[in-house]
C-alpha cells in the first residue's frame, strides 16, 4: 500500500458526505499518492427527447458533465490545502461500474475507493449494485467505505483461505496479508488473521457408513475427523503464516462457515477493515460475496491476483 502512487476517488454527486474522500485523503497523507475525483454523470432525461435532435442532446450532455466538472472543483481548496496533489475528471456513462474499470484501465490507478451505503439506525452497510460490480470486475484494489471519521482505522483483519483450489490464483493469500499489514503499518493499527475452515456436520458423518463410504479414520469416530481436520487446517495456515509476525491473539482459525463467522468476528473484535480476497471468475475464494458483505460493518479492500 505504501507504493500507491494515484488514487481514484469515486464520488457521489446525490450525497454532501463522501466517505470514499475522507478515506483518500487519509492514505494519500501517508503514500503522498495524487488523487484524483471522478465522477460518472448521467440522467435519463437527456438520453432522448422528442424536442431535441441528436446534435443538441449531445450538446447537452457535455454541458451536463461540464456542471459535475465544476461541482468537483468547490473540494479541490480543502484537498490542496493539505498539500496533496488532486485531479479532476468526470465523463458521460449510463453504469458507474464499466466507467470505473474502463478509467482504471486507461490510466495509473493504483487503488479505487468508494463510498458504500449504510443505514443510519444500525450503522449496517448496503453494497450497491455497482459495488458488487466493482468487486467482481475491478482490476486493481478497491476500499469500499461508509466512514465519515477522521480517526485511523484501529483494527485491520485479513480472511485468506490456504487450500489449493483449481479457481484460485497461487499468490493470491500473500497477497491479501501484504495489503493488510501495509495498511496497518500506514494507519499503525493491529493487523489480524483468520481462515475459516468448515468440516461436515455429525449427521452427514453418520451418513456415510451407510451408504459404504470411509470415514478415512481407523475408528471412524466423528471426535476424531473434527481433530484431523482441524489439524489439517492449521498446518495450511501456519505454512501461510510462517514468514508473518502474527502472534497467537491476532491470528484465528476458525471452524464454520466463513460468511457466518466471519460478521462475528468482524463485530467482536471491532475490526475497521476486512481484507478479502478475489479469484479470476469474479468471486471470493470459496464462498460467495453476498453471503459474507451483506452481514459485515466495517470497510472491505478487496484484492485481486492475476496469478
Amino acid at each position: 500500500m505504501r507504493l500507491i502512487k494515484e488514487i481514484l476517488v469515486v464520488m457521489d454527486d446525490s450525497s454532501d458526505h463522501q466517505p470514499a474522500l475522507v478515506q483518500a485523503i487519509k492514505i494519500a497523507k501517508q503514500t503522498s499518492a495524487t488523487i484524483e475525483l471522478f465522477l460518472v454523470a448521467y440522467t435519463r432525461g437527456l438520453v432522448s427527447h422528442w424536442n431535441f435532435n441528436q446534435t443538441q442532446l449531445l450538446a447537452l450532455q457535455k454541458e451536463y458533465v461540464a456542471t459535475k466538472l465544476r461541482w468537483l472543483e468547490t473540494y479541490l481548496a480543502e484537498i490542496t490545502a493539505l498539500g496533496l496533489e488532486v485531479r479532476l475528471d468526470a465523463v458521460w456513462h449510463p453504469d458507474i461500474s464499466c466507467a470505473v474499470v474502463a478509467k482504471v484501465e486507461s490510466d495509473n490507478v493504483c487503488l479505487v475507493v468508494k463510498s458504500t451505503k449504510q443505514y443510519s439506525t444500525i450503522n449496517k452497510v448496503f453494497f450497491t449494485p455497482s459495488d458488487w460490480q466493482l468487486l467482481e470486475h475491478c482490476p486493481v484494489p478497491l476500499l469500499l467505505t461508509k466512514s465519515l471519521n477522521d480517526s485511523s482505522y484501529h483494527k485491520i483483519i485479513a480472511a485468506v483461505d490456504p487450500k489449493k483450489t483449481h479457481d484460485k490464483p497461487e499468490k493470491l493469500d500473500n497477497k491479501i496479508l501484504a495489503a493488510a499489514i501495509a495498511m496497518g503499518e500506514l494507519f499503525d493499527s493491529h493487523v489480524h488473521v483468520c481462515h475459516c475452515y468448515q468440516p461436515i456436520g455429525i449427521e452427514l458423518w453418520q451418513g456415510m457408513s451407510s451408504v459404504g463410504m470411509d470415514h478415512s479414520l481407523n475408528n471412524g469416530d466423528f471426535t476424531d475427523y473434527t481433530d484431523a481436520i482441524k489439524q489439517h487446517h492449521q498446518s495450511l495456515f501456519d505454512e501461510l503464516l510462517a514468514n508473518y509476525s502474527f502472534d497467537k491473539k491476532s491470528s484465528h482459525l476458525i471452524a464454520g462457515s466463513p460468511e457466518f463467522e466471519l460478521p462475528v468476528l468482524v463485530k467482536d473484535y471491532q475490526v475497521d477493515v476486512l481484507v478479502m480476497g478475489m479469484s479470476n471468475n469474479g468471486k471470493f475464494i470459496g464462498n460467495t460475496v453476498e453471503k459474507i458483505l451483506d452481514n459485515v460493518d466495517c470497510d472491505v479492500l478487496s484484492i485481486r491476483c492475476s496469478d
